[in-house]
């Protein structure tokens, strides 16, 4: 990072809190600091109350779009150069947000596959690990076909699967059966005859450095990356 960057960062947080925690502090961690301003300016609103995306989507209740929104604006206010939003399934109401924005917002999904381009081969199987929304939309499905790969929907069971994992990740990710995950990556990348799993969903970020030697694309530590590398090139 330049010492002069003058970049402020904006993050919509609070879906879940602690996956906010861990995305700022991959931040710190990716960036290539040697002093205390070589680091980004980041403002972040962690704001948990913003309603469920996972029930509004299943349920038609409340919508989180005004909650997003209304974060969004008190950060623009602030103000900040870009919003992101370390929430793949947040990340499905983004089109219902922007236009009411005037900052511009970094995708986590289009960072994520984006990411992929000069690390894995064309043609590539690939499943995605998700949350609810995630799931139901396929939501990594056009970004990923769009660059070459081959999206493989795993069965609702096995997604039900994934999300206790995110369940339990929320609650505390320090009780977290990690052999019952490493486990279930093995079967799944089996079963499904594939050679890459994305954790498409920003909690699995929280525990994701317990998952080393696996075959793994983690949303959250790749948005990180991308973000750093956009302020660097945008100076």
């Amino acid at each position: 990072m330049k010492k002069n960057n003058k970049k402020i960062i904006g993050i919509l947080g609070g879906m879940g809190p602690y996956a906010s925690l861990s995305f700022l502090k991959k931040l710190l961690d990716l960036t290539k600091a040697k002093k205390d301003w070589d680091h980004l300016r980041v403002i972040l609103d962690n704001n948990p109350h913003i309603p469920s995306r996972t029930r509004a989507f299943l349920y038609d209740e409340e919508s989180p779009v005004e909650g997003m929104i209304e974060s969004c604006q008190k950060l623009a206010k602030y103000p900040v150069d870009i919003i992101l939003l370390p929430c793949n399934s947040a990340t499905y109401f983004l089109p219902y947000v922007q236009p009411k924005i005037n900052i511009p917002t970094i995708s986590i999904v289009e960072a994520t596959c984006q990411s992929l381009k000069n690390k894995v081969s064309k043609g590539t199987r690939i499943i995605v690990w998700g949350g609810v929304i995630t799931y139901s939309t396929q939501l990594y499905k056009p970004y990923l076909q769009q660059l070459g790969y081959e999206y493989v929907e795993m069965s609702e069971d096995d997604n039900k699967i994934v999300l206790n994992f995110i369940e339990d990740i929320k609650l505390n990710d320090n009780m977290v059966d990690i052999n019952r995950i490493k486990l279930h990556i093995e079967t799944t990348l089996s079963k499904y005859n594939s050679s890459l799993i994305i954790l498409g969903c920003s909690e699995f970020g929280c525990i994701i450095d317990q998952l080393y030697n696996y075959p793994l694309i983690d949303s959250d530590t790749e948005y990180a990356k991308f973000v750093i590398e956009y302020v660097r090139n945008n100076v």
